[in-house]
């Protein structure tokens, strides 16, 4: 089966140039879950679904542990994780921090020359029906904030993922307003992630 890609124009530095750059963006066919990978492994390998869990939660627990310690672990021939650190504040002198203003921040993980050689396949151009969406308009804030408060005088509840694509927005910046509302109680938030939503204040 062949992946899909789409276009996407990325504006000039130089604001002389009116013509964006198109740069070319795998278009996803959505997540295959855990579930579903460890009942294909448990078909295609004859091990149990609860082997495959055991050694999957073994790998998991004996990772971070070395990662905690400052270790860089090595996953097959998948890749090598490793941490790294933020300090709370900017440092300018060593001497004035301690141990305490430093903190572990991300998880990476770099993918080994031969699992990314295994990872290349065909592509072709996806149809119009599966292209990328683009937001034609980009919102102010305050468009952002009418559209969703107009959106809850009809729904009783709003998604973190609905808000983006109704918004346009990537995960993180729909997260970042949500959040930046929800403080300013200018709508309500119930539940609790993964099942959290979005609704209007009475």
């Amino acid at each position: 089966m062949d992946a899909l890609y789409d276009f996407l124009p990325v504006p000039s530095a130089n604001a002389e140039d009116t013509t964006p750059r198109l740069y070319p963006k795998i278009v996803s066919k959505g997540t295959v879950t855990f579930e579903k990978l460890t009942e294909q492994i448990a078909n295609h390998s004859g091990l149990t679904k609860g082997t495959i869990l055991a050694v999957m939660d073994e790998i998991e627990y004996w990772t971070a542990q070395y990662l905690s310690d400052g270790y860089r672990v090595q996953i097959g021939n998948i890749g090598t994780a490793s941490v790294s650190l933020k300090a709370n504040t900017e440092v300018y002198d060593p001497s004035d921090v301690h141990a305490q203003s430093i903190r572990f921040s991300k998880v990476r993980l770099t993918a080994s020359k031969k699992f990314t050689k295994q990872c290349q396949g065909n592509v072709l151009r996806a149809p119009s029906g599966k292209k990328i969406l683009r937001n034609p308009k980009v919102h102010s804030e305050e468009e952002r904030l009418q559209l969703l408060q107009s959106y809850l005088e009809s729904h009783a509840y709003i998604t973190l993922k609905a808000y983006g694509e109704l918004a346009g927005l990537p995960k993180t910046t729909a997260w970042r307003d949500l959040n930046k509302w929800t403080e300013a109680h200018l709508i309500g938030i119930e539940g609790r992630a993964p099942h959290r939503v979005y609704v209007k204040l009475p």
